[in-house]
């Protein structure tokens, strides 16, 4: 295995990480789904395209980051002693967990609450609040913790899982066994449920654990090296298609008299549609990005770099800025929501990075964020 900066891997992220936020900023405007602060519902046609916007990218986006980590998880931990991986895993993961729970997320239920719905409380009486913490979208970090203390153990056994990477009907086979099984979980706990507390996801949680083992298998077979470009161009396109013709057919069809509740969960024919439809443009989206970003964009300038730097710290923090920046622009509420999104969307990116950029200067925090 090569000992280089995988830079496509450090721009890779910075691709997800803005995704992260236009997702939730979709929500914020029309689209489907969970958020702090909802200003609309899109109507039609706009909640079609809002709608495939989301389900497209949280088809991969998740499962991707969960693959990154579990790759470089098991790189460092070849590179570290026990005692200082997880020392460094637990300020990496366990400070911004913190932080978090106990100081941004009251932070942005109080942005919300005071800025917006403009009622009389204040910061500190969410901070006491037990009902205003929580992990919000550091689900996904609270998650690598628990996959790291897990992994921590088997990684000192002699024994490594030897696979070659796999041929086009295992993948396809792999893809249906995950679809399948998250239908069957969404049988009784539908897409936007989470666990209480922990705000774990469980009805998409087949995928990531699944990529989370992959990361860790890529990593000892050399995986990444065998994604060429011819493969991951045949594995793009064909996302192309499920996701520009598949999926708008099967959202019409499936939601012209039940709507988009009819593919959340249940036994309905839609729900079992869109789990696997998820998992074939989950594999197909990952090797496709993989494959593309190494051949094109396996390289850094200054910009790129300072941007993979705070891709992090974004994450962390994008979710009071951005409920901030919703609040900053509530007036506007006599435009179309999906044109305000589009409008605003750059902006957000812009404010969420500078923001980690600055907040990153701060003397220690780079150790952590």
């Amino acid at each position: 295995m090569s000992s280089s900066r995988l830079f496509y891997i450090d721009n890779l992220r910075i691709f997800l990480i803005g995704l992260v936020v236009l997702l939730h900023f979709n929500i914020t405007y029309g689209a489907p789904g969970d958020w702090y602060y909802n200003e609309s519902e899109a109507g039609m046609p706009e909640i079609i395209l809002q709608a495939m916007f989301n389900i497209t990218n949280q088809a991969y986006f998740m499962g991707l980051f969960f693959f990154i980590s579990a790759y470089f998880t098991a790189a460092s931990l070849k590179r570290k002693t026990t005692g200082r991986f997880l020392n460094d895993r637990l300020i990496r993961l366990g400070i911004p967990l913190v932080v978090f729970y106990f100081v941004l997320n009251p932070l942005t239920n109080f942005i919300h609450y005071y800025f917006i719905k403009h009622q009389a409380v204040t910061f500190v009486g969410f901070l006491s609040n037990p009902r205003a913490w929580g992990f919000g979208p550091l689900w996904f970090v609270e998650t690598l913790l628990i996959f790291t203390l897990i992994y921590l153990p088997f990684s000192k056994l002699k024994w490594k899982i030897k696979m070659n990477f796999p041929g086009t009907g295992k993948l396809v086979l792999a893809a249906f066994l995950v679809g399948l099984s998250q239908y069957i979980i969404r049988l009784w706990l539908p897409v936007g449920w989470s666990m209480p507390v922990t705000n774990l996801q469980f009805p998409f949680f087949v995928q990531y654990i699944v990529m989370l083992v992959f990361g860790v298998i890529a990593y000892n077979n050399n995986w990444l090296e065998a994604i060429s470009f011819k493969r991951a161009k045949r594995w793009f396109i064909f996302a192309q298609v499920m996701i520009w013709l598949v999926l708008p057919v099967m959202l019409y069809i499936g939601g012209k008299e039940q709507g988009i509740e009819a593919f959340v969960g249940g036994g309905t024919w839609q729900s079992f549609a869109w789990a696997i439809w998820e998992q074939l443009v989950g594999v197909a989206m990952i090797i496709g990005l993989l494959g593309l970003t190494k051949k094109y964009f396996n390289k850094q300038g200054v910009v790129a770099q300072q941007l993979s730097g705070s891709a992090y710290g974004v994450f962390i923090f994008h979710a009071p800025i951005i409920v901030a920046l919703s609040a900053v622009f509530v007036g506007w509420q006599n435009i179309n929501q999906l044109f305000k999104f589009v409008v605003l969307a750059p902006l957000a990116l812009l404010v969420c990075f500078a923001l980690a950029w600055l907040i990153r200067q701060v003397p220690g925090v780079k150790r952590v964020v």
